[in-house]
């Protein structure tokens, strides 16, 4: 089963574990944000899980109008939904808009781990909530 087919499942088994008075409920645009310390433009916060420990994460995540998140790569497979807004989503070491893709509001980008991509907000703010299994890390190229 690839990865994000098990955090799918992951997420259902969890789903129907909890009591409905285990609920909690959190609005995206309504979350405390935080400035990436090495990117300009892009801020975000955990909504659930850890980057550092075993098993589910998911991140609220906004990309400001033209903000660039650099060519880099993952250990482990992410799912991207882009909530709002348009991401540029390229592939390789390079940033070159000849080899991006367009992800409007409601298309979910699905990157395997290792692959070298980049992202970049054009015409607007993107809020993305991006979803993987930990522990990660983050390689970005030279």
């Amino acid at each position: 089963m690839r990865t994000p087919l098990k955090i799918v499942a992951l997420v259902m088994l969890m789903a129907s574990a909890s009591n409905a008075q285990d609920v909690e409920q959190k609005i995206l645009s309504e979350m405390e944000l935080s400035a990436h310390p090495k990117f300009a433009g892009i801020v975000g916060g955990l909504i659930t899980g850890a980057f550092t420990e075993p098993g589910l994460y998911a991140a609220n995540s906004v990309m400001l109008d033209g903000a660039v998140f650099p060519p880099h790569s993952h250990i482990d497979d992410r799912m991207s939904v882009v909530v709002e807004g348009t991401m540029y989503l390229g592939t390789g070491p390079d940033i070159d808009p000849a080899n991006e893709q367009v992800f409007p509001a409601g298309s979910i980008a699905l990157t395997p781990a290792g692959t070298t991509h980049y992202m970049i907000a054009r015409g607007g703010d993107v809020r993305i909530l991006e979803i993987g299994a930990g522990p990660t890390a983050t390689a970005f190229s030279e």
